[in-house]
């Protein structure tokens, strides 16, 4: 065993402590999920990207981290965590750096910004489940609750200021300042963490390679299929079979770990565990709402409501302004009361929250979703750390990190399948309404499915002026366009509350009731 401080039993806990160093990079790593989507728009223009590979450099960035995080927390077990934070901040920062020097109006700008955001994903995987290892650890248990909620709060806090940030960066000198910013972040973190001393293990074992290509693979597949289908065809050979193959290789993976010595996810464990397997179903649940949220409402305020990027960013921070509240509450509700209170009251939050909004969102004005966006911040902030909690309650100290893996992955993979799912969904419906606007407004069929195909795929909705009645056209479309998006972005949020509504039940059916006991 190596430790660079000592445990509860030879020495006191360290507490806050902890946060000075691991707060800037889970900040960092969390803010990237949100700085993009406020920027997607800007971004799809001066790079000419398609609708479909904009999605993808924010789920090519939660796929990876999904897909590494595993693989992440079982590295921090086997050679130590504070080494594994360390690698991941310098991977994270590299890519960051690179995204911010992808060749402008140039055939690699779509590939090299979906790779090296697929790599900062990698940085991020590396690093999350090791830091929220090393913050558990510091607390003792009856604390943990509430010094977790602290660090997702404080971590919040910096993913909130992400859409501020990067509004602000893109309107007033350029888009990629936003990942720019990441590596003097790093840079700190990586000062702090010379400077403080960390309780740490390290548990030498085999690393499961054969595991970690498979569930690689799997995601990877599973994801494309369901993203790619806007441009493929939910009935095409190449969507359904890229689907099928993905969750096939899923299967074999779980069939492959059940029988590994030394596996990457311990599914044995897992499914007989199953408080745990519950805590990582409503996780996955919960996270396919949670970056869909963000990056589709940045988008829905700007291309819809028309605001600028500086609005648009104060406009989706709405949603945190309760999530600081309740994240807090929830924490201590935990310690108090147990999981199921404020994991069921929040899932049941979030999915009126999104109802709500999503009744609101034709409007086309910030003050009538503004209701529906307070009550889904405040959902979303109770379950957050209060189900995190919970899940690495469920193990012993030792298996944490492998544990703190599983839930990220699970996070994650919640998260990437939620942006291709609601994409979808958003794109599906917008490109539909756009033609039956066209149609309304006197155009012919086939002209207007190649304009609606060209507003929903191409940058910025740009409107072609040739072809007879190009100004008209230009005029029409300049007028219905803000109106199916937000019909695209009201069916995917109704979509993401009945998601939600399923995550309450199993909350209710499964979760225990009443205080539960960490395991030691």
């Amino acid at each position: 065993m190596n430790a660079t401080a000592s445990p509860s039993g030879t020495k006191g806990y360290l507490r806050y402590g902890v946060l000075w160093p691991l707060v800037p990079a889970m900040a960092m790593v969390m803010i990237d999920f949100t700085i993009v989507s406020i920027s997607l728009t800007t971004i799809q223009d001066d790079l000419h990207l398609s609708a479909t590979a904009a999605q993808w450099t924010v789920t090519a960035y939660a796929l990876a981290t999904a897909a590494f995080v595993a693989l992440g927390g079982r590295l921090g077990d086997i050679i130590g965590h504070k080494k594994i934070v360390t690698i991941g901040i310098l991977v994270f920062a590299t890519a960051s750096l690179l995204c911010g020097l992808v060749p402008d109006g140039s055939s690699l700008s779509e590939p090299w910004l979906i790779v090296f955001r697929a790599i900062q994903g990698i940085g991020g995987a590396l690093l999350i489940p090791s830091a929220t290892v090393l913050v558990l650890n510091a607390f003792p248990p009856a604390e943990r609750g509430k010094g977790l909620s602290i660090f997702f709060i404080i971590a919040g806090l910096f993913t909130a200021i992400g859409p501020i940030a990067g509004s602000y960066l893109t309107e007033y000198w350029t888009w990629r300042a936003i990942f720019w910013i990441n590596v003097p972040v790093a840079l700190i973190s990586l000062i702090e963490l010379r400077r403080t001393k960390l309780y740490d293990e390290a548990h030498p074992a085999p690393v499961d390679v054969r595991g970690a290509a498979l569930l690689v693979a799997g995601m990877a597949l599973s994801v494309l299929g369901i993203q790619q289908s806007t441009v493929w065809g939910w009935g095409s050979v190449a969507t359904i079979g890229t689907i099928v193959v993905g969750l096939i290789l899923l299967v074999v993976f779980w069939m492959v770990e059940r029988n590994t010595e030394n596996p990457l996810i311990d599914v044995r464990k897992l499914a007989a565990n199953k408080v745990f397997a519950t805590d990582n179903a409503i996780v996955f649940l919960f996270f396919t709402a949670w970056l869909a949220i963000f990056v589709f409402g940045s988008m829905y305020f700007q291309i819809s409501a028309g605001q600028p990027p500086s609005q648009a960013g104060f406009s989706i921070l709405t949603v945190f302004y309760p999530f600081f509240i309740t994240s807090r509450i929830g924490g201590g509700m935990m310690d108090s009361t147990g999981p199921k209170l404020p994991v069921a009251l929040g899932l049941l939050g979030t999915a009126i929250g999104m109802a709500l909004w999503a009744s609101e969102a034709t409007g086309l004005d910030h003050i009538d979703v503004l209701p529906g966006q307070l009550v889904t911040g405040a959902g979303l902030g109770l379950v957050m750390s209060a189900i995190n909690t919970d899940a690495l309650n469920r193990v012993t100290a030792s298996a944490r990190g492998e544990a703190s893996g599983i839930v990220q992955t699970t996070r994650n993979f919640g998260s990437a399948v939620g942006v291709a799912l609601l994409g979808t969904v958003l794109l599906t419906v917008w490109k539909s309404n756009t033609v039956d606007s066209l149609e309304g407004a006197g155009i012919p069929t086939a002209q207007a499915k190649d304009i609606a195909e060209n507003v929903v795929q191409g940058s910025g909705g740009a409107a072609p002026a040739s072809g007879g009645g190009g100004g008209n056209i230009a005029e029409t479309i300049a007028h219905t366009i803000a109106q199916d998006f937000a019909n695209g972005f009201q069916a995917a949020l109704y979509v993401g509350a009945g998601i939600m509504a399923v995550a309450f039940v199993l909350a209710m059916l499964r979760l225990p009731a009443g205080r539960q006991e960490a395991i030691e």
